[in-house]
């Protein structure tokens, strides 16, 4: 190749990169750098870990009952003369209720204390013969028999008299009233004349899990919610008796609690559900129960350290309707994640609300 041709093609090689400069020369050149986000963290609301109370309970539901209450019945047969109570009133034990017709019980009465005068006369003048040697001693004894059958005579006529007029067994209210004016009764006849209850104390029967045996003492406090019972609708009551028997067909134990009803304000047969409390525990570690993770029949806690997340596990003790006790794994004063752990991984970054 000539030295013409070769200054001519290296002359065409460089007019490409000279018209690239100056296409340049006007620019800058530095390059802006894309800007770089930073990484959002899941955000979670917590709370301080502290201290307080746990009671531990089993929940129930039963009809309130009266703690006593009775049939009415007639001890003696007689006709209806007078009625004093109603339903709905309150009595005294040995309060009168009803007056039977009684005048053939007194009459009866008279009678026998009639002969029971002549015979104890006669007893007297032979006792002074017998006395002198007159008579015999079994003239005697046989009065005497005589005398005693007619005393005893007197006593029953006498309790037939006053049993006439029937009268409360126990204190309480008239529930029901079956007996009416002019009507017939008999003594001991099913059919009851009144119906009394004594609702200054109540009780309640649940019957509950065999497995809860071991934990119910007598002496133990249950709550009460009442339905109906106004402002009274939350009641303290008190475990009184427990049984031992578990029965066999449901796999339950009978516990009876008591209630007092001094105002009245409650009533036999209402309908209640209730909390008995057989732990308590104060000043213990707790949390709120939807806190708590369980994995795999374990039990953990996410905390908020540093804004990370930081899983914990953790050992419950009992548990309260929404408060579950922490016996190991987890002190007071920690940021507890209540909201958003369930998704948590841990340090995981953290965007925290305090509530």
């Amino acid at each position: 190749m000539s030295t013409f041709n070769l200054k001519t093609f290296i002359l065409l090689l460089t007019i490409p990169v000279a018209l690239s400069g100056c296409g340049n020369a006007g620019s800058t050149n530095t390059v802006e750098s894309a800007p770089v986000e930073t990484e959002r963290g899941v955000p979670v609301e917590v709370v301080s870990v502290a201290q307080g109370t746990v009671r531990a309970s089993i929940q129930a539901s039963a009809i309130l009952e009266a703690e006593e209450e009775t049939d009415v019945i007639a001890r003696v047969s007689g006709i209806v003369e007078d009625i004093l109570v109603e339903e709905g009133d309150f009595v005294e034990q040995g309060q009168a209720l009803v007056r039977l017709e009684s005048s053939r019980y007194r009459y009866s009465r008279d009678q026998i204390a009639a002969e029971l005068r002549g015979v104890s006369q006669e007893l007297e003048r032979m006792r002074q013969l017998a006395g002198q040697q007159m008579i015999s001693t079994e003239q005697v004894e046989r009065l005497q028999s005589r005398h005693d059958a007619l005393s005893a005579q007197l006593q029953i006529a006498e309790l037939d008299l006053s049993e006439a007029v029937i009268r409360a067994p126990i204190s309480g209210h008239i529930a029901e009233r079956f007996v009416k004016t002019g009507n017939m009764i008999q003594a001991y006849q099913q059919k009851a004349l009144f119906h009394i209850v004594n609702d200054t104390t109540l009780r309640a029967t649940v019957n509950l899990p065999e497995h809860a045996l071991a934990s119910i003492k007598a002496g133990q406090e249950a709550d009460l919610e009442l339905q109906g019972a106004g402002n009274h609708n939350n009641i303290s009551a008190q475990v009184t008796r427990v049984s031992t028997v578990v029965d066999a067909t449901s796999g339950t134990f009978r516990v009876v609690l008591s209630i007092p009803n001094a105002e009245q304000n409650l009533r036999a047969g209402m309908f209640t559900r209730v909390n008995l409390h057989y732990a308590q525990k104060h000043n213990v570690v707790r949390i709120p129960h939807h806190a708590l993770v369980n994995v795999d029949q374990a039990s953990y806690v996410f905390i908020a350290n540093e804004n990370k997340a930081q899983r914990l596990a953790v050992t419950t003790g009992i548990r309260e309707n929404g408060w579950i006790e922490i016996t190991e794994g987890l002190d007071t004063g920690m940021q507890l994640i209540v909201t958003g752990q369930n998704t948590l991984r841990n340090d995981a970054l953290l965007e925290v609300i305090e509530l």
